[in-house]
């Protein structure tokens, strides 16, 4: 399972050796926080709601997704969820989409609540 890190300048998502496969062989995803136009968690990242489109990745239904979503949507999600796991999503301002590939990065992480409240806006302008 991918893991998620917050430091003063960065969140860095580490993706473990088969997560690689989905993107692009990438093995972490390093965000600026001035890349980060919002932040949410999604208490069921597995559902389509929180994953629409058409994909790119691995999915078991109702329990595991991992790759990249929204085909057809315009917008692309990296998505690394679990089903009883919620996720911090991160959706990028167009800069941060450039760098990345990105324009919403969705990781089930245990910790989602306090990596989110930690990184919400008035916390990201200081």
């Amino acid at each position: 399972m991918a893991t998620v890190r917050a430091n003063g300048a960065t969140v860095t998502v580490d993706l473990t050796w088969w997560e690689r496969f989905f993107a692009a062989g990438r093995p972490r995803l390093a965000i600026p926080l001035d890349a980060i136009a919002t932040v949410g968690v999604v208490e069921q990242p597995t559902r389509w709601t929180a994953t629409p489109g058409g994909r790119s990745g691995l999915v078991v239904t109702g329990v595991l997704k991992v790759g990249r979503w929204g085909l057809g949507t315009g917008v692309r999600h990296f998505v690394s969820a679990r089903r009883n796991r919620p996720a911090l999503r991160l959706t990028l301002t167009p800069e941060g989409a450039d760098l990345t590939g990105y324009d919403v990065v969705l990781v089930s992480t245990p910790n989602a609540e306090a990596l989110a409240a930690e990184l919400l806006p008035s916390n990201l302008a200081s």
